[in-house]
């Protein structure tokens, strides 16, 4: 067997991940940035202990898109549907990342970045925080 094709049967889990993880965040930061751009031509200026409101919601409504994104593209391509009652675990875990991602995006913004960038910035550390939860926990190869 070639170098390559061992390399790819090692990693190919987590460079599957990857991929999807690239489509998630073009879905996720097409929509928080739509969603903001609509918040702000709406008027929505709400602070919350310094941070755009506009920030979170954007983001948490970011997150949703791309969570539904990547349920169906983990599930079908990265984890083969090895575990067929994972959506319970799946919207567990998808509230942890989104409330953390809005705390940090949030937090961002407190510090000075503006909400355009906020969400750019927190994706990388979401992302290893989300593969770690959906390879272990929610999508966790229960074939013994």
């Amino acid at each position: 067997m070639s170098k390559i094709k061992k390399l790819w049967q090692k990693y190919k889990q987590f460079l599957l991940f990857c991929l999807v993880g690239v489509a998630n965040t073009l879905v996720a930061i097409g929509v928080n940035w739509l969603v903001l751009a609509l918040l702000k031509y709406i008027g929505l200026s709400i602070v919350v202990f310094g941070a755009s409101l506009a920030a979170g919601i954007s983001s948490l409504a970011g997150d949703v898109a791309g969570a539904i994104n990547s349920y169906i593209l983990n599930s079908k391509f990265v984890f083969d549907g090895r575990n067929k009652h994972t959506g319970y675990k799946f919207i567990a875990a998808f509230f942890i990342y989104a409330i953390l991602s809005a705390l940090l995006v949030m937090l961002l913004n407190q510090m000075g970045v503006t909400e355009e960038y906020c969400k750019v910035i927190v994706t990388p550390i979401m992302i290893i925080e989300n593969y770690f939860i959906n390879k272990f926990w929610v999508f966790k190869n229960d074939k013994r």
